[in-house]
């Protein structure tokens, strides 16, 4: 878990494996941290999805075409295969704010969205070769369930390992990699640190993400150096009016 300061606020980063992740384990860390508001990389209508099932009421698609429904399926495949169901870990998060009456904020794009962007960045044969290998992966996870979970838990617990698995999905699928990780790490980082930004009573807040968004903690690290860097400005500028002044 990553900490940072900006505008006045503490935020807490937890990353995980959506698939195959205990979702009380999230949960418990976000109930012991006590945040004012839980981040999570949801756009708004997936939120609503996921509220909709913790309700016990049927919940809408959270994925379009056959891309988006084919790694959702796979995603739930190998949850299911390695001990945990796809997206326990927005549910653990989720219910840890429900029951701190923390704000729940969605900061991921919209996932309709973010699939039609994959259509129109990739090439027909990127997205032939994409869909083909994810179908290997979840044949690979049904035959050798141990490694899939060990694969999963490392991305988790270990960064580097996280940014190598980032570097081979760039190497073989390029453009996807550019919509499904690159841009909505910048979305996900400018939306929390709008929100930081903007909200003065939020003292402390949670942000939960996938392992792969490593790159969302690059784009925090430098908000984080420029906020401390406009503190140190505005309080130099403050002494030196109180020089002034005497």
């Amino acid at each position: 878990m990553d900490r940072f300061e900006m505008f006045g606020s503490e935020l807490y980063v937890i990353r995980t494996a959506h698939a195959g992740v205990d979702g009380d384990r999230v949960r418990r860390k976000i109930l012991e941290l006590n945040p004012e508001a839980v981040l999570v990389e949801l756009c708004e209508g997936r939120l609503l999805s996921f509220l909709a099932e913790l309700r016990g009421e049927r919940a809408g698609s959270r994925t379009g075409g056959l891309t988006g429904r084919l790694i959702a399926a796979a995603e739930r495949i190998v949850g299911r295969v390695v001990g945990g169901e796809l997206g326990e870990d927005i549910k653990g998060a989720i219910e840890a704010a429900l029951e701190l009456e923390a704000e729940i904020v969605p900061v991921d794009m919209d996932i309709g969205w973010v699939l039609r962007r994959v259509k129109m960045k990739a090439s027909r044969w990127e997205l032939l070769r994409f869909q083909l290998s994810v179908t290997i992966d979840v044949l690979r996870s049904l035959l050798r369930p141990g490694q899939t979970r060990d694969a999963l838990l490392s991305s988790v617990a270990d960064e580097e390992a996280a940014r190598e698995m980032v570097r081979g999905l760039r190497s073989a699928f390029p453009r996807i990699t550019e919509v499904l990780i690159d841009e909505r790490n910048r979305v996900i980082a400018e939306n929390t640190i709008e929100f930081l930004h903007s909200r003065e009573d939020v003292t402390k807040a949670v942000l939960v993400i996938g392992a792969a968004h490593y790159g969302v903690l690059d784009i925090l690290r430098e908000a984080e150096l420029e906020s401390a860097s406009h503190h140190d400005e505005d309080t130099a500028s403050g002494e030196g009016e109180e020089e002034t002044a005497g």
